[in-house]
C-alpha cells in the first residue's frame, strides 16, 4: 500500500463552507473509523457476537472480519463524482476534478450498486472470504454478499433503493470505478486475512442471513453515527506520509477512537449487580407471583412470560425480577419497560429514578432513558439532563456530568434510546422496530439481548394487538425474551401472543388450556408452563355492583360521599360527558377546592399539573385532609394512567375489562374509616356503582344509544356491553380473581357471541370486521422478517407519520396561543418547551384545520410564530385564543366538514365547543 493510490483524492466528511476547523476527512479514513466501531463493538460483545455466529453457522472470527469488511465499503458510492461534486471547493484542493453531474440516487444506492456491478463479481473472483466449492455455490455466496451489502450501504436507516433504470458508467466515472476497486481490493486485504477456508453451502446461509440482517443493518447504523462523530474522529486531510498507509491508521488510530467513543457514551454491556426481592424492592413478604418470578427457574434460552394477576399483585416487581435473573444468568444485558400511555410511562421513569433501580441492576453507572415524544418534558428528566439527578443518589459513583452527558445523548432522538441499558417509554417506541419507518433496524439493535416489557397488554385494541405479535416474532428471533402484563387477557389473545413469540423461536403454536387466575404462563422451544398462582389476601376482594339509569342519580351518589366527607370519582367514557358532569356538579354548588375534571383535552402543561393535583388527593400517600369530600369527573385516563385510590366510583357502562381495571382505583390501598392509610381496613366492602340503561332480555337497537350516545359512540359493540351488563346484574358482584375468567369468557369468549340478542348482532359483526381490518393494514404496514432487510418498494415512512395505532377517530395535534398585545404567544409561559407544552391532542370531528385570519397584522405575526417553532408547526394547528376579560378564551377553527367552529378553553375545564 501506499499514498499516491487515486482512493486518497476522495474526501467522505466535510464541515460546512466557512466553518472553522479542519475542513474535511479523507473517506478512506472515513471509512475505516466506522468499521473500527464495529471492530470494537461486536469484541465487547461476546454473547451478541457469538450468537450471530450460531445463527449463521461460521465462526465468530468469520462473523467479525466480515461484519467489519462490509463496514468499510459502506460508503463507497461517495466515490462516484456526483457526490464529490457536492463539494468541488475540496475536489479542486485534493486535485481530483471531474465532470459534473446531479447528486442523484443517494450515495448508499451508488455504494451497493457499485458492489453488484463491479466489487461484488471481483471479491467472488479473487475467493476474498474464502474460495466457494463450484460455481452454484459462487451464485448462491454472490446473493449472500449482496445481503451484507445492503446492511451496510443502508446505513442511513433504509435499505438502498434497487432499480434496473440506474447504469453504472453514468454514475461512476472510470477514475471513480478504479479508485473504488482499489480500495476494496486494499481493504480485503487489510481487514480479512483469512481466506483458507472454505465457504459453507451458500443457499443454507442465505435463509440464516436475511433474517439477521435487519440487526446487522441496525449496527451498521450505529457505527456510522458514532464513526461519524468529530468529538472522537478528528478530521485528516492528508494521508501524512507513505509510512502511515491504511493499516497504521486502522491500528493506530482507527480502533484506539472507537474503543474511547463507545465508552463514553456507555455501549459496552454493563455488569449485573446480584439482588435478591429484599435487596432490590425492599420486599420482607412478598406476593405469590414475585416470589415465583424469584425462584422459578430460567432455562438458558428465549422465553416470553405472560403474567396475569389482579391489580396490586406486584406485577411490576415480578417483570422487573424476571428481568434481572435473565441479566443476571447473561442472557440479556438491559431492558425496556413499554406502557400504554405517556403518563404511565413518566410514572415508572420517576419509579425507577426514585428507587434507583437502575443503579441497583447493574455495577457502575448503566444508561437509562425515558423515550416518548414528550420526554424531555418530565421535570425528573428535564432535572437529569439539566445536570441534576432527579432523586436518586449519586454519592460514590461517576460524576453526575458524565452521566447527564450519556442521557443527553440516548434522548435527543429517540431512535437512539433503545439502546440504554435501561428503557422506559411508551410500547409504541417498541414497535416502530417492526414499522417501514427510518432507522427502524437501530431500534431492533436496542431491543436485541434486551428484556421486553409490556404493560397492560389488554389495553391494545386489534391493530396495536398484531403491531405485537410482530414484535414478538422478530425480538424472539433475535434471541430475547419477553414479559407481557395484564390484569385481565382474553384466553385468545393469550394464545395468539404466544403463537407469535413461538413462530419467530422457529416452532409451531402449541395449547394453552389452562383457565385458572390468576396464572403464569411460560413460553420457549419447550413445552408451554401454565403455572396457577395463589393471590395474597389484601387484594383478593369482592366489589359490589350498584346501578344507576340517570344522570341525575348518579350525580346524587357523589354528592351522598361528599356529604359523608368521602372522596368520590366517576369515570365518563367522552371528554364531553365529562365536561357535562362536571358542569351539573358546579351547579350543585360544589366548591370550586372540591371539585376536579381530568381528561385528554387539556394542554400538556396544563395536564401535567392536574394530574400533580389529583395524585396529591386521591394518590396512595394522600391523608384525611387531602381526600374529604372532594370528587373527580374524569375520562379513560383514570383507569391506566395513574395510582389512584377512590372512596367512591360510578362507572359509565364499559366493556368488562376495563369495569374491572376502573374498579382497581376503587379502595387500592388500605385506610381506616377516615380515609387514611392504616394496616387495617375502615372503609367497608367497595362498591362500584355502574351509570348504565335499564337491563332488558330483549333490548331493541338504541337500547345503549338513545340513553348513552357518547358511549355508544366509543365502544360500538353494544352486545359486548349488553353482555357485561347481564353478568354483573345476575351476580350483583364480582370476587377478584376467583370471578376474572369466567367475567372476561363470558364476555370475549367464542361461547359468548351466540348469547348476543338479535337486535346488537350486526353492530357485532361490523366491529368483528373492522377488527379484520384493521389487523389487515397492521400486517401491510409492518416488516417481514423472512424478507430481510431491503428495499420495500416505497418510501420508509417518517416517525410522526407511521401509526403505531389506529384510531376509529383520527385526531390532529393542536397547539393553542393566546392573542395579547399584539402578540401571538404559547399557552404555557415556560422557558423551554413552551410549545410543547401548549399542545394537545384533538379529534377532527371537533377541529380539522385553522381558520385564516382576515386580520393582516395578526396574520402575519401568526407566520412569524410558526417560524420560531422547533418543527416550524408542520406537525400541528394552531388554535389562537383571545378574550375579553383575561378569563374566557375563545377561538374559531375548521372542523372536518369544513364548517366554522367555535371554541373555548381555560385551564380548569380543558377545550371544548362553546
Amino acid at each position: 500500500m501506499n499514498t499516491d493510490k487515486a482512493y486518497w483524492k476522495y474526501w467522505g466528511k466535510a464541515r460546512k463552507k466557512g466553518e472553522e476547523g479542519t475542513p474535511y476527512h479523507l473517506l478512506p479514513y472515513h471509512c475505516l473509523d466506522v468499521a473500527a466501531v464495529g471492530a470494537v463493538y461486536l469484541l465487547h460483545h461476546p454473547a451478541l457476537r457469538a450468537d450471530w455466529a450460531s445463527r449463521l453457522q461460521i465462526t465468530e472470527t468469520s462473523l467479525c472480519y466480515w461484519f467489519v469488511f462490509f463496514l468499510s465499503q459502506h460508503d463507497l458510492g461517495k466515490l462516484s463524482y456526483r457526490f464529490q461534486g457536492l463539494r468541488r471547493d475540496i475536489c479542486y484542493e485534493m486535485g481530483n476534478q471531474q465532470e459534473e453531474g446531479r447528486y442523484h440516487p443517494r450515495h448508499d444506492t451508488l455504494g451497493y450498486l457499485l458492489w453488484e456491478e463491479k466489487i461484488g463479481p471481483l471479491a467472488i473472483e479473487q475467493a476474498w472470504f474464502g474460495p466457494a466449492a463450484d460455481r452454484v455455490n459462487q451464485r448462491d455466496w454472490r446473493r449472500n454478499l449482496a445481503i451484507w451489502a445492503r446492511t451496510a450501504t443502508g446505513h442511513h436507516g433504509q435499505p438502498p433503493k434497487i432499480s434496473e433504470q440506474y447504469c453504472l458508467d453514468h454514475l461512476f466515472s472510470q477514475c471513480d470505478q478504479q479508485a473504488a476497486m482499489q480500495f476494496s481490493m486494499d481493504c480485503a486485504d487489510l481487514l480479512l486475512p483469512d481466506r483458507g477456508i472454505a465457504l459453507p453451502d451458500g443457499r443454507a446461509v442465505h435463509e440464516r442471513l436475511k433474517p439477521l440482517s435487519w440487526w446487522l443493518a441496525g449496527l451498521a447504523v450505529l457505527c456510522d453515527w458514532l464513526g461519524s462523530n468529530r468529538t472522537f474522529f478528528d478530521y485528516q486531510t492528508k494521508p501524512d506520509d507513505a509510512d502511515k498507509p491504511l493499516e497504521c491508521y486502522w491500528e493506530e488510530e482507527a480502533k484506539l477512537r472507537a474503543e474511547k467513543a463507545l465508552r463514553h457514551y456507555g455501549l459496552l454491556p454493563p455488569k449485573a449487580e446480584p439482588q435478591t426481592l429484599g435487596s432490590l424492592f425492599g420486599f420482607t413478604s412478598p406476593t405469590p407471583l414475585q416470589q415465583t418470578a424469584a425462584n422459578l427457574p430460567l432455562p438458558a434460552a428465549p422465553q416470553l412470560f405472560i403474567l396475569e394477576d389482579v391489580t396490586g399483585a406486584g406485577k411490576t416487581e415480578a417483570a422487573l425480577m424476571l428481568a434481572h435473573r435473565l441479566i443476571q444468568s447473561g442472557q440479556a444485558d438491559g431492558f425496556y419497560f413499554g406502557l400504554p400511555t405517556m403518563a404511565t410511562s413518566n410514572a415508572m421513569f420517576r419509579r425507577i429514578v426514585d428507587k434507583g433501580l437502575a443503579q441497583k441492576f447493574f455495577q457502575g453507572e448503566p444508561n437509562w432513558v425515558l423515550a416518548h415524544s414528550a420526554s424531555r418534558l418530565e421535570p425528573v428528566m428535564e432535572t437529569l439532563l439539566s445536570g441534576g439527578n432527579g432523586e436518586g443518589d449519586y454519592e460514590g459513583r461517576e460524576e453526575p456530568s458524565a452521566a447527564n452527558e450519556r442521557l443527553a445523548w440516548f434522548s435527543d432522538n429517540r431512535k437512539k434510546a433503545l439502546l440504554a441499558d435501561v428503557g422506559v417509554g411508551t410500547v409504541d417506541q417498541a414497535l416502530l422496530a417492526v414499522l417501514y419507518s427510518r432507522h427502524q433496524s437501530l431500534r431492533l439493535l436496542g431491543l436485541a439481548r434486551k428484556v421486553l416489557i409490556v404493560d397492560e397488554v389488554h389495553a391494545a385494541d386489534a391493530y396495536m394487538l398484531k403491531l405485537l405479535e410482530v414484535l414478538l416474532t422478530f425480538h424472539a428471533a433475535s434471541g430475547g425474551s419477553a414479559i407481557l402484563l395484564s390484569a385481565t387477557l382474553p384466553r385468545i389473545t393469550r394464545e395468539k401472543l404466544a403463537r407469535a413469540y413461538r413462530i419467530g423461536l422457529g416452532f409451531e403454536a402449541l395449547a394453552l388450556p389452562n383457565k385458572k387466575y390468576p396464572l403464569l404462563t411460560r413460553i420457549s422451544q419447550d413445552e408451554p408452563d401454565e403455572i396457577s398462582l395463589e393471590t395474597r389476601p389484601e387484594v383478593a376482594r369482592t366489589v359490589d355492583i350498584a346501578w344507576v339509569h340517570s344522570v341525575e342519580a348518579a350525580v346524587e351518589v357523589l354528592l351522598a360521599a361528599r356529604a359523608k366527607s368521602r372522596c368520590a370519582c366517576w369515570i365518563r367514557n367522552t371528554v364531553d360527558d365529562a365536561i357535562a358532569a362536571f358542569e351539573l356538579l358546579k351547579q350543585k354548588e360544589v366548591p370550586t377546592d372540591d371539585l376536579m375534571v381530568f381528561h385528554a383535552r387539556f394542554a400538556l402543561g396544563d395536564r401535567l399539573k392536574i394530574e400533580d393535583r389529583v395524585l396529591r388527593a386521591f394518590g396512595p400517600e394522600s391523608q384525611e385532609q387531602d381526600r374529604a369530600g372532594k370528587v373527580l369527573v374524569g375520562t379513560q385516563v383514570l383507569e391506566q394512567s395513574l395510582d389512584l385510590d377512590m372512596d367512591v366510583m360510578l362507572s359509565d357502562l364499559a366493556p368488562v375489562d376495563l369495569l374491572i381495571q376502573r374498579a382497581g382505583r376503587l379502595c387500592r390501598h388500605v385506610r381506616d374509616a377516615a380515609g387514611n392509610p392504616s394496616e387495617e381496613n375502615g372503609r367497608g366492602p367497595p362498591k362500584l356503582w355502574l351509570f348504565a340503561p335499564v337491563f332488558t332480555e330483549t333490548p331493541a337497537t338504541d337500547w345503549l344509544g338513545d340513553p348513552m350516545p357518547g358511549t355508544a359512540a366509543v365502544y360500538p359493540d353494544h352486545g359486548r356491553l349488553w353482555l357485561t351488563a347481564k353478568l354483573l346484574l345476575e351476580s350483583g358482584k364480582f370476587t377478584m380473581p376467583g370471578d376474572a375468567r369466567k367475567l372476561i369468557e363470558g364476555v370475549y369468549g367464542l361461547e359468548a357471541e351466540a348469547s348476543i340478542p338479535a337486535a346488537f348482532q350486526n353492530k357485532t359483526n361490523k366491529v368483528e370486521g373492522e377488527k379484520s381490518a384493521k389487523q389487515s393494514v397492521a400486517a401491510a404496514n409492518t416488516l417481514t422478517l423472512e424478507r430481510g432487510y431491503e428495499d420495500q418498494g416505497f418510501d420508509p415512512w417518517d416517525d410522526a407519520l407511521i401509526p403505531t395505532r389506529l384510531e376509529d377517530q383520527p385526531s390532529v395535534t393542536v397547539r393553542l396561543a393566546r392573542w395579547e398585545a399584539s402578540e401571538v404567544k404559547p399557552w404555557i409561559a415556560a422557558p423551554k418547551f413552551a410549545w410543547e407544552l401548549s399542545q394537545l391532542s384533538v379529534r377532527v370531528s371537533l377541529l380539522t384545520g385553522e381558520l385564516e385570519s382576515e386580520d393582516q397584522a395578526m396574520k402575519k405575526t401568526i407566520d412569524h410564530c410558526r417560524e420560531q417553532m422547533s418543527d416550524k408547526g408542520k406537525w400541528s394547528k394552531l388554535l389562537v385564543l383571545s378574550s375579553a376579560d383575561g378569563l374566557a378564551w375563545g377561538g374559531q377553527a375548521r372542523n372536518k366538514k369544513g364548517e366554522v367552529v367555535s371554541l373555548v378553553y381555560d385551564e380548569r375545564m380543558g377545550l371544548r365547543r362553546a
